[in-house]
């Protein structure tokens, strides 16, 4: 009987504290709308018109809004390549089967397709590159989020588990702001 009524008593509450379904909202409608405007005080003071000050507190200086990203423009296109790394690369390509070279060749293509496609849409080789590879403040993140969980979830065993588990997804969180922090 008290679980009944310990259940009819939280339905009550959670039905006590919900929202009303029907709302109605006083300020979508003006209920002076069709009389006639008389003319007060107040009604004057509305309608006069204040004189703004010279300089406004939200005014800002057009040089403070600017930025300047020169720092990380950098040529992609003109990477020189030593006489040592071309020969590396010959042999590699020359020693590969002929399934592995047309292999090769069609990757090759693929990739040379995207940097095209990324060049005409107005996007940076650069950014390519990054969409692939996963930044090192992302990566600790994970791998310091994954541990937490796992050690967390043995913490029933023993409570050191939970408190390791839990200082590790403290140290995932933090490089988790750092990674948001540089992006």
């Amino acid at each position: 009987m008290k679980k009944y009524l310990l259940l009819i008593a939280s339905v009550l509450l959670l039905a006590s504290c919900s929202t009303p379904k029907y709302a109605y909202y006083f300020d979508h409608y003006d209920y002076n709308s069709g009389k006639k405007k008389v003319e007060t005080p107040e009604t004057r003071l509305s309608q006069t018109t204040l004189a703004t000050p010279d300089m406004s507190p939200l005014r800002l200086n057009q040089e403070s809004v600017t930025a300047n990203a020169e720092s990380r423009i950098k040529n992609v296109e003109n990477v020189p390549v030593t006489v040592k790394e071309k020969a590396l690369l010959e042999k590699k390509y020359s020693s590969l089967t002929r399934s592995e070279k047309k292999e090769f060749r069609k990757e090759l293509k693929s990739e040379i397709k995207k940097i095209i496609k990324a060049k005409k849409s107005g996007e940076s080789i650069t950014s390519i590159t990054d969409k692939m590879a996963m930044d090192h403040d992302l990566k600790m993140a994970l791998i310091f989020g994954i541990v937490g969980i796992i050690l967390s979830a043995f913490g029933g065993v023993n409570s050191v588990f939970w408190v390791l588990g839990t200082v590790a997804v403290v140290i995932a969180l933090v490089f988790l702001i750092i990674w948001i922090g540089k992006q």
